[in-house]
């Protein structure tokens, strides 16, 4: 059944859609705050559209972001603690910056501006996610203060010219992979800044290659926000301490070894080994595995598709495999490559086949939002 929307039904519903998401407008550099977009690499048409597909080009300084240099470079210190700041439509105090349910992590990465964000240049300088302790979110803290984030900025990397990438994911829909179902997935809202580095030191910190650092399936890419949990998985690299050859995490992320998933299928029993006897030792533990949700119902209709074709080949990472995803709220949104929204898909979003990652243990609970995000 196909239904019919006045064109002031549909500004109005569009306008809604938009006023959920986000955008890099300004930064606080040595003290002084940039103007709107200064030393931003220019915005699309749709500033606060989201990116979806990890093996675009867009996800590394989002859409147009690579082709359009910023018409200024902004001068600041090694060392310093700058401020980026995000807002949803324009920088009104008034401004909600993000929609509530758009729940997730930040991160703050930088490469040589010289690079033009190519090859394996790009190192994590921040990251921020889930605090079991008080349950709140980056995006969380970002809304309650104001779209602001403070950032130190390493001060021991070479003097010069850099890129600064900003990242926001929302998982409001990141139960579904984006590669299964592309009107649902994870939503990545990211900007470059164009930064002079100036007093640096002489460290040159291990890049990693954007797209490259994720898959659509990575722990943190594919996360159930409406499941029981007390941890998130930060994806992407670790974040580069100065003083150090490399990030502060003790698990590092090989780019180049990770193009086949991961997943290995057990050892095949035989038939030579001796049957055994029952055991009469005391029962074995059972593993407390959580149970999954129920995918939920939702209309059937005729839907036009807008989606970008995509290659499996990734040079993403290595990851261990994550629980199997529950469909959360109906919210289903798809975006083409040029930022523009397609219209959202009503067909129920697909199973995730099962896995044997760690189980999480229960303690907090997040409700899934009714419907679409309005604000």
């Amino acid at each position: 059944m196909k239904i019919a929307f006045s064109v002031g039904a549909t500004v109005t519903l569009l306008a809604g859609m938009a006023s959920a998401h986000t955008y890099l407008s300004k930064m606080v550099l040595d003290g002084q705050q940039t103007s709107e977009g200064q030393c931003i690499r220019p915005y699309p048409e749709n500033r606060n559209f989201p990116v979806k597909d990890v093996l675009s080009t867009d996800i590394t300084c989002g859409v147009g972001g690579i082709s359009s240099p910023a018409s200024e470079t902004c001068p600041v210190e090694a060392g310093s603690t700058i401020t980026v700041e995000w807002h949803h439509n324009n920088d009104s105090p008034s401004d909600d910056i993000i929609d509530g349910t758009h729940l997730g992590p930040c991160m703050v990465y930088m490469a040589p501006l010289e690079s033009n964000g190519a090859g394996d240049v790009w190192f994590k300088i921040f990251e921020d996610g889930y605090d079991s302790a008080s349950n709140t979110w980056c995006v969380d803290k970002i809304r309650s203060n104001g779209g602001k984030l403070d950032v130190t900025l390493p001060s021991d990397i070479k003097s010069g010219d850099y890129l600064l990438r900003t990242e926001i994911i929302a998982l409001h829909e990141s139960d579904t992979d984006y590669a299964v179902n592309p009107a649902r997935g994870s939503q990545f809202y990211i900007n470059c800044a164009q930064l002079s580095v100036k007093d640096g030191g002489n460290a040159v910190p291990e890049g990693y290659p954007i797209p490259g650092i994720y898959k659509s399936d990575s722990p943190g890419i594919i996360f159930n926000l409406y499941s029981s949990y007390t941890s998130y998985p930060i994806p992407g690299p670790p974040v580069y301490v100065s003083g150090l050859s490399s990030g502060d995490s003790s698990e590092d992320v090989d780019a180049s070894s990770a193009d086949e998933p991961t997943t290995q299928a057990p050892p095949e029993e035989t038939s030579d080994a001796p049957a055994q006897e029952p055991s009469e030792d005391p029962a074995q533990e059972s593993s407390n595995v959580p149970k999954t949700n129920n995918l939920p119902d939702e209309s059937s209709g005729d839907v036009e598709s807008n989606y970008t074709e995509f290659s499996t080949e990734s040079g993403a990472p290595e990851y261990p495999e994550t629980p199997e995803a529950s469909p959360s709220a109906d919210d289903s949104e798809v975006y083409s490559t040029d930022g523009s929204a397609a219209e959202a898909s009503t067909d129920a979003p697909e199973e995730q086949p099962t896995s044997s990652a760690p189980v999480h243990t229960t303690t907090t609970t997040v409700a899934a939002p009714p419907g679409k995000c309005t604000h």
